[in-house]
């Protein structure tokens, strides 16, 4: 199906889904996506990686990923990204100018088993790809006018095998686009006052962008965004992180009541445009339904404030939408890293809480009509400890960094979670992957065993939620015959938790 014709059928879904009673599922057709470089690279941290990847993308097809995050880094392609001069007779939106050999056998490897692609055309960039090079930082004010032709070279050379694309990676982040604000010290000579300065860097990049993949692929759609769900309350120097939904406001050139802003850095000010937003709704420590205390975040649970701003902005026309009426949502990372193995991390669960937690965020990207993605971070985990690897730190796998099982690798291809409101209870379920209406049997425990409770039907995207007495008592699962091997598979237990 025609991408633009996919969306025009989830709107209609959406649609019809909104008109239905509270409870009701929301939006089954939302897609599992999966992100994890170091598989694609075949190693982590020089390691190789366990089964290889072939072995490890047929895994993925078989527990029902439909699409894969893949990063085409501007500094990992550009030719003397050290250099503070581009290289004598560079041609920036030739293909034949980079080395994408090894962006194209990340691509080949997924494609090969017939799942879809998100590329995430990012930086940092080159140092010569700066509008001051001598600072010597690969990250700092990147040249919207060389970006663009970066990302016109990658658009035309994987046009053919990818049709959704993200304009950059967390921009709010000071790994991926500094400086963050600009600050001058006080007069008490102690503190900083701060103003923004990435969200207008990346307003800038993002109309690059987007223009220059849609000129080199215009059947492809384009995200924008893909923030980090929290950040700094009070800056206090050129790179604390920025919140994201101040983000949006200054990269939209509002203030917080949503006012046009038309001065300094908004004086020529052109609304960035997208086919859906990206976005990174950890949830840290937090529970997936449960809310940040800062209205400036916004994580899992958070989505309807996410939305808000973003509905607010497109209405006043400092965000444009691109062939929908609302921006849906790609929710392309989430996940929870662990202890065991992080021992030292801040923000991490134990084990078996993440696998419980990650089915509960499916079910919420399940009931949420804009979401169309939800991707899980990652397969493996990474090596806990620092070597000065700036991006290979998280422990949020389904598997250790040696391939043992943790928790949610048990339940991941048939998440489940039952939830009650007043005196109505329900159970959300999955079977995935998601081919076709399968056979579901929902089983209830009694005493020490489960007993039958209700057969169900999926829909077409294997899911399924059922009415259920609004007891916390009660605790359920479900059993079905997987469609890869045909034989019984059984989810894990969910209990009702109150909403």
């Amino acid at each position: 199906m025609h991408p633009f014709s996919l969306r025009t059928a989830l709107a209609a879904a959406a649609a019809v889904l909104l008109a239905l009673p509270a409870g009701a599922a929301a939006s089954p057709s939302v897609e599992i996506g999966l992100a994890d470089e170091n598989v694609l690279k075949g190693q982590i941290d020089g390691q190789p990686v366990p089964g290889g990847t072939d072995a490890v993308v047929a895994q993925w097809k078989a527990h029902g990923v439909q699409d894969v995050r893949i990063f085409a880094k501007w500094d990992d392609f550009a030719p003397k990204p050290d250099d503070t001069k581009m290289p004598a007779g560079f041609v920036g939106d030739d293909p034949a100018a980079y080395d994408l050999s090894a962006l194209d056998r990340r691509i080949d490897a997924v494609v090969k088993h017939d799942l879809n692609v998100t590329l995430v055309i990012t930086g940092p960039g080159p140092v010569w790809g700066s509008i001051e090079p001598a600072r010597l930082n690969r990250a700092w004010k990147p040249s919207p006018k060389l970006f663009g032709d970066f990302a016109t070279a990658i658009a035309k050379h994987v046009g053919a095998r990818v049709n959704r694309y993200i304009v950059w990676n967390e921009p709010n982040q000071k790994s991926w686009l500094q400086p963050q604000n600009s600050c001058v010290v006080a007069k008490n000579g102690i503190t900083n006052i701060c103003s923004p300065v990435a969200p207008h860097l990346y307003r800038e990049l993002a109309q690059a962008g987007y223009s220059a993949i849609n000129a080199a692929d215009p059947k492809a759609r384009v995200a924008v965004g893909a923030t980090s769900s929290t950040g700094l309350r009070l800056a206090k120097s050129t790179n604390s992180t920025t919140q994201p939904l101040p983000f949006l406001r200054t990269m939209a050139c509002v203030s917080s009541r949503y006012r046009p802003i038309k001065s300094g850095e908004c004086k020529d000010f052109k609304a960035v445009t997208g086919d859906a937003l990206a976005y990174h709704p950890h949830s840290k420590r937090l529970m997936p339904g449960e809310r940040d205390p800062d209205k400036n975040n916004a994580r899992m649970g958070d989505l309807d404030r996410l939305t808000g701003v973003i509905d607010k902005l497109t209405a006043k026309k400092r965000l444009k939408v691109a062939h929908a009426k609302k921006l849906p949502l790609w929710l392309d990372e989430y996940g929870f890293e662990t202890n065991p193995p992080d021992e030292q991390g801040d923000g991490t669960v134990a084990p078996k809480k993440a696998a419980a937690w990650v089915q509960w965020a499916g079910a919420i990207a399940a009931r949420n009509p804009r979401v169309e993605t939800l991707t899980q971070y990652e397969w493996f985990d990474e090596p806990t400890g620092d070597d000065g690897q700036q991006f290979n730190r998280w422990q949020s796998g389904l598997y250790t960094v040696t391939g043992k099982p943790k928790p949610l690798a048990a339940v991941f291809a048939h998440p489940i979670f039952g939830w009650r409101t007043g005196n109505r209870g329900f159970v959300w379920g999955q079977v995935r992957p998601g081919e076709g209406a399968t056979k579901v049997r929902l089983q209830r425990k009694s005493g020490k065993s489960y007993k039958a409770y209700k057969t169900v039907k999926t829909d077409r995207y294997g899911t399924f939620q059922v009415r259920v007495p609004a007891s916390a008592s009660h605790r359920y699962r479900f059993v079905y015959v997987d469609p890869t091997t045909g034989a019984d598979a059984t989810s894990g237990t969910t209990t009702l938790r109150e909403q």
